[in-house]
């Protein structure tokens, strides 16, 4: 698992869930790609969110949204609308 920027300016423990606002998908604190210019990015290829701003932790979607499962699927898209 890789060191994650979010850990470190958030306080986001490693292994939380968390959701791209991007792609709107779910993975894991540290596992993320790493991007040019020592970025941090979405765990998915193909996406551009950034895996510390670009992100919402798992159980404040869950707040909105009371349907979506306690742990996420990941590669399963779930929308806010």
């Amino acid at each position: 698992m890789k060191k994650s920027h979010v850990t470190e300016f958030f306080g986001m423990k490693s292994r939380t869930w968390v959701w791209c606002l991007h792609c709107e998908r779910s993975y894991r604190v540290g596992e993320h790609r790493e991007g040019t210019n020592g970025l941090q990015m979405c765990h998915y290829s193909g996406c551009d969110g950034d895996a510390v701003l670009d992100v919402c932790r798992w159980e404040d979607i869950r707040e909105r949204h009371s349907e979506y499962p306690e742990v996420p699927e990941l590669n399963v898209v779930y929308s806010l609308y």
